[in-house]
């Protein structure tokens, strides 16, 4: 500012010495002196009320209020920042952008918080703090308000990580943690920096990035989505891994392996699942439980026509198909069998028709088929009497719970008195109904063998019980020997006519 006193208003030269002098001029100067006096006070409280100081001054106390006036073209050195201590008030922590610019609060003193946020300065203006958060218990966390949405990517431990909504960071290990927080709008949009967490061995979070290339290991307890991770050492991670390729050597995670490719030269290990892309390397399944399997395919559609790749396992919903070579599929034998131990089965000296399996879960000799399948069936029934010379003939036929679309199977039998060489004969049938396979006989010790080969397609889902008949009861009950056996194996649909380059 001008100062407005004026030290040409008060005449210097007068009195003049020697002479008679005017008394006027000693009240000119005497009231000039008191005018600049007067400007001198009001000035001087000015400065006093507006200047910054090093020091209080006499009788005051020191207040370098600045009131947001402007200060520019400084150099500075040795500044530092107030640093002070907040509480929470009902589980919320306030942070005053205008009572310091460092602000600590330890989890000891109330546990988990949600952050708040108060007198940033106006919009236009950009301000700037930060808060050291000290972690004595990994259970507590930090949950931001939904101001807090510029930054989120990348920032560890944080769920969902969505700008504009509450996000909370939960923190893999105890320790002092310092975040920064800026804003230009006066606190309406807040950035947030993650100050003192390395990611070169990422520990603790989610990983959302291009590409990933550590030295040492990476490890994470959230996800890693996109991107490639390319680790000299262990990649082990708690949550998913989505998208990207995995090279390392070895792989270990319990979430989710969706896409990309994983190439490692040592071990993977993923108790969640491991989905698309492909994996390149030793693969050891962790152990099924009764109620996850240790392996489990998803149904899905076959490569077109016998295109398939030498190598493929494949299942469709209905049958697994493996590729031994390439644009050759083949059926895997998944075949239901059932055989009767060490223990004989003894049947009914009657015409009823009877399971020849007394074994199985459900009914006994069982089966529940599904619908529109395709099977190759195949058996060996030794069927045996020791009384009883009724003539008689045995029949073989199927109950059904559902419908074929189909049915056929060559019998051969051998029916002779004892357990010797004797002739075979053979029928074809083409109906689950009974189809005699052998000729009247009235031997006591009487001895069959039944052995049958043949296919039947479903229609409808139900049931398929093995069964054989008599057309008059023998006079002595009949007994199925151990090991007899019955197998069906699933080929196609209900309409497959061929599986394989054909």
């Amino acid at each position: 500012m001008t100062s407005s006193i004026n030290p040409n208003t008060i005449d210097g030269t007068y009195p003049i010495a020697g002479q008679d002098n005017n008394s006027q001029g000693f009240r000119d100067n005497f009231t000039q002196t008191k005018v600049n006096f007067t400007y001198a006070a009001q000035e001087i409280d000015d400065l006093q009320a507006k200047a910054v100081l090093k020091a209080a001054l006499t009788g005051t106390t020191l207040d370098n209020n600045m009131n947001d006036s402007l200060l520019y073209a400084a150099l500075i050195q040795d500044f530092s920042a107030v640093k002070i201590s907040v509480a929470p008030s009902s589980g919320t922590l306030t942070l005053n952008y205008a009572s310091a610019h460092y602000q600590t609060y330890s989890t000891a003193t109330a546990g988990s918080v949600t952050l708040a946020f108060s007198n940033f300065p106006a919009s236009g203006s950009y301000g700037f703090m930060k808060l050291q958060f000290t972690v004595t218990n990994v259970a507590f966390t930090l949950t931001l308000p939904a101001a807090v949405s510029l930054g989120l990517s990348g920032i560890q431990g944080i769920s969902p990580g969505t700008a504009g909504v509450s996000n909370t960071i939960t923190f893999a290990a105890t320790g002092v943690y310092e975040f920064g927080f800026g804003s230009y709008d006066s606190g309406s949009a807040i950035t947030i920096f993650d100050l003192n967490r390395s990611l070169t061995n990422f520990s603790g979070a989610n990983i959302d990035a291009v590409n990933i290339d550590a030295s040492g290991y990476v490890s994470a307890v959230g996800n890693v989505r996109g991107g490639n991770i390319n680790s000299a050492g262990l990649a082990s991670i708690t949550g998913n891994i989505i998208g990207g390729n995995v090279n390392t050597v070895i792989v270990s995670a319990t979430g989710n392996v969706q896409g990309g490719n994983i190439r490692t030269a040592g071990l993977i290990s993923a108790t969640g699942n491991v989905t698309g892309g492909n994996v390149v390397g030793f693969s050891r399944p962790t152990a099924g439980t009764a109620t996850v399997p240790t392996i489990l395919l998803t149904s899905g559609s076959n490569m077109t026509g016998n295109s398939v790749t030498a190598g493929a396992i494949e299942y469709d919903g209905t049958v697994m198909y493996g590729a031994p070579s390439a644009s050759n599929r083949g059926v895997l034998n998944t075949s239901h069998v059932i055989a009767l131990s060490t223990n004989n089965a003894t049947l009914g000296d009657n015409t009823t028709a009877q399971a020849v399996f007394n074994v199985g879960t459900g009914s006994a000799g069982s089966i529940q088929l599904p619908a529109s399948t395709t099977y190759i069936m195949e058996a060996v029934y030794y069927i045996t009497r020791s009384v009883g010379s009724n003539p008689h003939t045995l029949s073989t036929l199927f109950a059904l719970g559902g419908t074929l679309t189909s049915i056929a199977y060559v019998a051969e039998t051998t029916s002779t008195t004892g357990n010797v060489l004797g002739a075979v004969s053979r029928i074809y049938g083409t109906a689950a109904t009974a189809l005699v396979v052998t000729a009247s006989s009235t031997s006591t010790t009487e001895n069959i063998t039944v052995t049958i080969r043949g296919m039947v397609r479903t229609n409808t889902a139900g049931s398929f019980i093995p069964q054989i008949k008599y057309d008059s009861a023998p006079g002595g009950a009949p007994t199925v020997l151990a090991n007899s056996w019955f197998r069906l194996t699933p080929i196609g649909n209900g309409s497959v006519t061929a599986v394989g380059n054909w």
